[in-house]
């Protein structure tokens, strides 16, 4: 069975939301530097690199990561590609015209190109979810949604005093778990699928780090 990866290598300062801390990855003992081992440290918010936002994140008292059941992870993958400019909004007429059937218990992956963007300060002024979009994935009944973005919502360039992340909220409120930053979406458009997107473990967290995974049925 073939498996392609869907998730970013996590790296000393790789791009992320401005207003998060930078990301570190060093060494914390070193064979060159005489110590029996290599030992890396890793220093990094969880909303940066390819992570699943848990519906604590917007949700008061709603459930952390490390509280969601392991089948909330995976499912059968649908994606849907769509061909924006950055600041442009994805509709539910866009999902709807796609014919990619989207049923109950799917993870949907919405394929922008924008990953390709990612070293880039384009990749901060990106497609984004209306909420009429977001609404038609709460009626679909889908468990997951995955995007090549930096956010799901607005993009931060965009966002008016008092942004209140209207896709988050409506996803997430619905229980339906957000994946961002995801990347390699281009190679499973068309393909039969399984997705797992299986997050670490984080006591409390309002989202974890991911290593998303296809493996292509066919």
């Amino acid at each position: 069975m073939e498996m392609i990866d869907l998730s970013r290598v996590i790296y000393d300062g790789m791009p992320k939301i401005p207003i998060l801390p930078d990301v570190h990855v060093q060494k914390f003992l070193s064979l060159e530097k005489g110590h029996p081992l290599n030992v890396t440290e890793l220093s990094l918010p969880c909303h940066a690199g390819t992570h699943v936002d848990a519906p604590v994140h917007i949700v008061p008292n709603g459930k952390s990561i490390d509280e969601l059941p392991l089948e909330c992870f995976t499912g059968n993958g649908a994606v849907i590609s769509v061909k924006k400019k950055g600041g442009e909004e994805v509709t539910a007429t866009d999902l709807e015209s796609s014919d990619v059937a989207v049923k109950r218990g799917d993870i949907l992956m919405l394929h922008t190109g924008w990953d390709d963007k990612f070293d880039s300060p384009d990749y901060n002024l990106h497609p984004y979810l209306s909420v009429d979009a977001a609404e038609w994935m709460v009626k679909r009944g889908i468990k997951m949604f995955g995007i090549d973005c930096i956010t799901v919502d607005l993009p931060t360039p965009l966002r008016p005093k008092g942004f209140d992340f209207p896709v988050h909220r409506t996803l997430l409120g619905n229980n339906i778990l957000i994946a961002e930053n995801v990347t390699n979406l281009g190679s499973i458009v068309g393909k039969q699928t399984r997705i797992l997107a299986l997050p670490l473990r984080v006591k409390g967290s309002d989202a974890g780090h991911a290593r998303i995974v296809a493996e292509v049925v066919h």
